[in-house]
């Protein structure tokens, strides 16, 4: 059934003409089974909302490391180069806090297991992302050998993405009694030198890695000592990058606890369902550096209301799948779901859209229309709208427009 949901998003997407609703989309209010966005497969039932709603409750150590999904996210991470946080359980006691302290010596960061500073753990997350997804097999190497590899390639400027190269299809064997096979003809020039255009306007998962960027961000932020605040901002640019990461490593954050409620379906299959998702907005993107935040938003609502699907699905999909397409650096996918976010009625996520416009990931660099989505997002948080990224941070807003204001 959910291939078939698929095919039915494609068409209706295919066929949008209809004219936009505002609609509010919260993917942890629904509860009952549901198939978020026709994508990805949800089948959360009121036994397991209830334990959504007890684990976010769970208390915080002074690590500030929830005991939940984030911890044992961690613990994974670190067990993963070899320093021993011991059972995965998302509880952080003593024995991951001497696991984060091992981290942090061999990093050459202040050592201190009760305060795991963001910028080391989302550090600590993105290598393992890189790891898992390639690096290890690319180096032959494991434990803290391959973080020091990582941390070498990634202050070179030469780290490899996180997303990983699609696998070689398997080739059927010849039999005895098969036939020679005719050779290939050979390829018309014409063809050939068609297809090797370049498109100057493409948006997708070409060009740099902002995975790559914001690992070397994230190096930059320890050697400085810590985030930028508004005392000592002194690099506008940067302390926008680095509330970029931060907001992606969020954003990614939120999708995977989201993920730990999806059945039926895979980690692969998620994948390939948010690879889908991205090409289908992929036409939307590409004209997002083309066109004014009004006009975006308008034809990404249309799409969304042909659709003819729940708001609520089609934004818990989203927030899945910008998930997903940050860990595999598919910008289809990051890009095209954040602002289907906007368009279903929650703009703080906006701010990822003015990021990507103003760094050019994705998208062809715009920054006068960055200032467009910046500026929108930042509106909405003062009239009253739900912060989604770094909610505690109430002087973050005043951060991002004191550094907005400094590089225009």
């Amino acid at each position: 059934m959910i291939f078939r949901l698929v095919a039915a998003l494609c068409l209706t997407f295919a066929l949008s003409t209809a004219n936009p609703q505002i609609a509010r989309a919260d993917a942890g209010d629904f509860i009952g089974g549901a198939v978020v966005g026709g994508v990805v497969g949800y089948a959360i039932g009121k036994d397991q909302q209830k334990k959504k709603a007890q684990r976010s409750t769970t208390r915080t150590y002074r690590s500030g490391i929830p005991s939940t999904s984030q911890g044992a996210q961690t613990q994974t991470a670190l067990n993963y180069f070899g320093y021993n946080a011991g059972r995965v359980d998302g509880q952080v006691g003593a024995g991951t806090r001497a696991a984060i302290q091992r981290y942090q010596a061999s990093m050459g960061y202040p050592v201190n297991g009760y305060d795991f500073q963001p910028y080391q753990r989302d550090f600590l997350m993105q290598a393992y992302y890189w790891g898992t997804s390639g690096g290890q097999a690319s180096t032959q190497l494991s434990g803290q050998p391959l973080l020091m590899a990582y941390r070498r390639q990634v202050q070179t400027g030469t780290a490899v993405a996180a997303a990983p190269q699609p696998a070689p299809q398997p080739v059927a064997p010849v039999t005895a009694t098969a036939a020679p096979a005719e050779p290939a003809p050979e390829p018309e020039v014409t063809e050939t030198a068609t297809a090797a255009l370049p498109s100057l306007f493409a948006g997708g998962t070409g060009g740099p890695s902002l995975a790559n960027r914001c690992s070397a961000v994230m190096l930059q932020t320890s050697t400085n000592g810590g985030y930028t605040t508004l005392a000592n901002m002194s690099d506008p640019d940067f302390a926008l990058s680095e509330q970029f990461c931060l907001a992606r490593s969020y954003a990614m954050a939120r999708g995977e606890d989201l993920m730990e409620d999806i059945q039926g379906l895979t980690p692969d299959q998620v994948t390939a369902q948010c690879e889908a998702y991205g090409e289908m907005l992929a036409p939307q993107v590409d004209t997002l550096s083309l066109t004014s935040k009004t006009e975006a938003e308008t034809q990404m609502r249309k799409l969304a209301l042909d659709s003819g699907l729940n708001p609520e699905d089609i934004a818990a999909t989203s927030k899945v799948c910008l998930a997903m397409g940050y860990r595999q650096d598919n910008m289809d996918s990051a890009v095209g779901s954040a602002l289907m976010l906007v368009a279903m009625g929650e703009p703080a996520y906006g701010e990822l859209v003015g990021h990507h416009l103003r760094e050019g990931f994705g998208v062809q660099e715009r920054r006068d229309l960055a200032m467009q989505w910046y500026d929108a997002s930042l509106s909405a948080l003062d009239a009253g709208s739900q912060a989604v990224f770094l909610p505690s941070q109430s002087d973050r807003p005043e951060l991002l427009r004191a550094a907005m204001t400094e590089t225009q």
